[in-house]
């Protein structure tokens, strides 16, 4: 790491200018970057100013931290300079609440965090890998063979369903479309503002809304009004006894049921968009899809396979880590300025709003050359290119590095092997080129459609 990057503490008598602004357009200043190919624009002027910048949109500025550079010293520092509780505001408002895991530094987000970490771990496959096959070949079986269907959307119902089911031991199945609803306008509209803020009055929204705050308040109630007889323990289990030990941790009623909603929605923007292009990249890359599927059938020639056989899958794995590096559902973080610190030369104050540009990296030829080829070699010995500090962070990074992302990656590749050794598929049309909706955030557009052309037995 180049030592001119490091934060140094505060110099008496020396004055620090603030981070270049990047140019932009009246008024909307760099709105239209920032609503769009947000990863692109950050790219695009990490290379035109450097680590640090700051960007405008509309009536707000943003200082950004770009590259490998500041994903290093945020991985670091970032727990003493900078803080998640503004950012997520808007969110915990819309669900009545006022802490979640989203939201909380320091010492209660570890104690959050240690507590939920267990379930959103790839160990709870372990002895339900059953369940979560069954409901995807449950979705498989339901594939049309005539009418081409959205794969995103698919794909949503799949990973929806094994979340909810996994964690907490409740379908929430009939609530689909409201969550979708209720998550993306959010998102949208109040923590990344891509959208109208009076998106959240609509009528459609507020109804979405009041489905989802249902859905929590019934998982609780079948957590607290029945007996568990022979039911799995779970992450609501857990959660209703910290409850009553620290009733200052989550506080509200807002609080304990947005902390039980996570399971439904935490997939629906993140695992669900990566498998999709995930399909997309295999059915464009018949010579990668022929090995995906050797080795998926393989994986299940035997029944249902075990995690330590998933965990063993080479094809599959390299080709999920090649689909996050292009196209990473989080680019970007935000945070707030807690504490005034120096960057590469420039002084940062506290109380400025940050966004940090983690996936930068991902397109840049000194770490990946021919960074735009799509190419699993990468990640094979000697080549790893992903190995780097710093340059391969599709999950975030510092104190809240996405706490699911191992399970994620894992019900990633098995969907993708379940559905490969159970159908062959065929994009509809068949030269379809991919077109990325960037809001809320990256996910295949709804013109990304398949058609199942055959079964296997």
């Amino acid at each position: 790491m180049n030592t001119s990057f490091v934060q140094q503490p505060n110099r008496p008598g020396v004055a620090l200018p603030p981070p270049p602004l990047a140019k932009g357009l009246p008024i909307l200043g760099n709105a239209l970057g920032l609503a769009g190919d947000t990863g692109g624009f950050l790219r695009q002027k990490y290379q035109e100013l450097g680590p640090v910048f700051r960007v405008r949109a509309l009536n707000e500025e943003f200082v950004v931290l770009a590259g490998q550079e500041a994903n290093l010293f945020v991985t670091k520092e970032g727990t003493k300079y900078l803080s998640s509780a503004e950012a997520y505001r808007p969110m915990n408002i819309e669900y009545g609440a006022e802490r979640s895991l989203l939201s909380l530094d320091g010492a209660d987000h570890n104690k959050l965090r240690n507590l939920v970490k267990r379930w959103y771990s790839p160990n709870i496959l372990e002895h339900r890998l059953n369940e979560a096959v069954a409901i995807t070949k449950q979705e498989v079986a339901t594939w049309s063979t005539t009418k081409p269907q959205p794969v995103f959307y698919l794909i949503q119902r799949i990973v929806m369903e094994q979340l909810g089911v996994l964690i907490t031991n409740c379908s929430a199945q009939e609530y689909l479309d409201d969550l979708i609803k209720f998550s993306r306008t959010l998102i949208a509209a109040k923590i990344l503002k891509k959208r109208p803020g009076f998106m959240t009055s609509l009528s459609t929204y507020r109804r979405a809304r009041a489905r989802v705050l249902e859905l929590g308040h019934n998982v609780i109630a079948s957590h607290t009004t029945q007996p568990r007889g022979n039911r799995e323990p779970d992450l609501i289990d857990d959660l209703l006894e910290i409850f009553q030990e620290d009733p200052q941790l989550l506080p509200t009623e807002g609080d304990k049921v947005l902390a039980v909603l996570n399971p439904f929605v935490v997939g629906l923007e993140t695992a669900a968009s990566t498998a999709a292009f995930m399909l997309y990249a295999l059915l464009k890359h018949p010579d990668i899809l022929e090995q995906a599927t050797i080795e998926a059938k393989a994986l299940f020639a035997n029944g249902i396979p075990t995690l330590e056989s998933l965990h063993s899958l080479d094809v599959l794995h390299r080709t999920t880590l090649e689909v996050l590096r292009l196209y990473p559902t989080a680019v970007a973080l935000f945070r707030t300025v807690a504490a005034p610190f120096e960057f590469a030369g420039y002084r940062i104050e506290a109380g400025q709003k940050a966004l940090i540009g983690t996936t930068v990296p991902h397109l840049l030829p000194e770490f990946y050359p021919n960074p735009l080829k799509f190419d699993i070699e990468r990640y094979s010995k000697p080549r790893e290119e992903h190995r780097k500090p710093g340059v391969f962070n599709p999950f975030g990074v510092g104190s809240h590095l996405c706490v699911g992302m191992n399970l994620g990656q894992a019900l990633i590749i098995l969907n993708v092997a379940t559905i490969l050794q159970a159908v062959r598929l065929e994009m509809v049309p068949g030269n379809y080129q991919l077109h990325i909706d960037p809001i809320p955030t990256p996910s295949p557009d709804s013109k990304f459609q398949i058609r199942v052309i055959e079964r296997f037995s």
